[in-house]
């Protein structure tokens, strides 16, 4: 059976291939020359130039009064463009030169901080791919299909700079590259788990965005994961343990929590033990209120306009955001010259009294968040049985 696989809801842009993508939203000029240059370019874009090219972009951008949103939103729209044009030539490849067209409709999904569209220069992939219920006779061949096609993808994106997920969720793994009715059926197998491992990935399904390929597909699975989690108050407690699970931003003497390794006295850990912590509540209580979208931005606004948060709470929230999201930009850019510094990590004894006292005040916010969800959501009872 041939499938066209550039279906997709919404404002499409076609590029040279035939592919299509979603309409980017006007960028700055640097920032859509270099779109440009991804989605116009015969190919897949040379890596090193795209590398350097968006670094230099995103340090100038850093240093400027732009705002944050607009580095992220530049960013996703980039990986987009260019996770779009690697998918796009691979299919080409596939069809023309080994005469394997595409079985069936598909669809490439980001998740995490790329779904979120909160990337900062360059993390580690997080992607899963959904295709339509194969004949019963062709199973294997479809799935023979899409994980040559993830691995010539994941790899690709390696090449950019996304490195491989180090807890392999990519859609190589056949976890993450399923069926609809196998994706349906894992859910509601993980939905009532109370396994932390599939608490996890319920967590990293609860923030997932298409990029390529059938959308409606994609949104049927998304659908279906927030009637399941309507349906399963419970979750709640599990995703609020879940994150308790991870450091705090302070210890219980009021300081910040840090911790010594090889060429920094006290490394604070930017991601795990304060901007996860942030994203985490205000995905639980986006979730309770209705509010679909991945990006933590949106997800605040419509706390906002629900008035489930007051404006205070809002900013708050958004200048520890921002603050902390800025502190991770500047970690990541900075291992070219501190190449054996954990990931995310940041030296405290680096940074002025002001800088301290900024940070001190942001982790204030984020630990009030922290404690608000846990009093609304953890049932201490369910404790007993799991």
């Amino acid at each position: 059976m041939n499938f066209d696989p550039r279906v997709c809801c919404g404002s499409l842009n076609t590029d040279h291939t035939g592919g299509h993508m979603l309409l980017a939203p006007e960028l700055a000029p640097p920032f859509q020359q270099l779109l440009n240059q991804v989605a116009e370019a015969p190919g897949v874009p040379d890596p090193k130039r795209f590398k350097d090219r968006l670094d230099t972009l995103i340090r100038h951008m850093l240093h400027s009064p732009t705002d944050l949103a607009d580095i992220l939103k530049a960013v996703s729209v980039i990986h987009d463009a260019l996770t779009t044009r690697i998918i796009s030539h691979h299919v080409t490849v596939f069809k023309t030169r080994d005469h394997r067209p595409v079985p069936g409709p598909f669809c490439w999904i980001a998740m995490g901080s790329d779904a979120r569209q909160e990337q900062v220069v360059r993390t580690d992939q997080d992607n899963a791919l959904i295709y339509a219920d194969p004949p019963r006779s062709e199973e294997k061949t479809w799935d023979t299909y899409f994980s040559d096609l993830a691995g010539q993808v994941v790899t690709d994106l390696d090449r950019f700079g996304f490195s491989l997920c180090k807890g392999d969720v990519m859609a190589t793994n056949p976890q993450w590259r399923r069926s609809l009715t196998r994706w349906r059926r894992a859910l509601d197998q993980w939905i009532g788990s109370a396994a932390p491992a599939d608490i996890r990935i319920l967590t990293i399904l609860l923030d997932f965005r298409p990029v390529y390929g059938d959308f409606p597909m994609a949104r049927a699975l998304l659908d279906r994961v927030f009637e399941l989690f309507q349906k399963n108050p419970a979750v709640n407690h599990y995703l609020t343990r879940d994150d308790v699970l991870f450091s705090s931003p302070k210890t219980i003497f009021g300081r910040i929590r840090t911790h010594r390794v090889p060429g920094c006295r006290a490394c604070f850990n930017i991601k795990t033990a304060g901007l996860a912590h942030l994203i985490n509540g205000i995905r639980i209580l986006a979730l309770n209120h209705g509010i679909i979208s991945p990006s933590t931005l949106a997800r605040l606004a419509g706390l906002k306009d629900r008035q489930m948060i007051d404006t205070t709470e809002y900013e708050q929230y958004l200048d520890a955001f921002y603050h902390l999201n800025r502190l991770k930009i500047a970690s990541h850019l900075n291992r070219d010259r501190h190449p054996d510094l954990p990931v995310n990590c940041m030296d405290l004894s680096s940074l002025s009294r002001t800088e301290t006292k900024q940070l001190k005040t942001v982790l204030n916010t984020v630990t009030h968040l922290q404690k608000q969800v846990q009093r609304t959501y953890s049932m201490k009872w369910m404790n007993f049985f799991n």
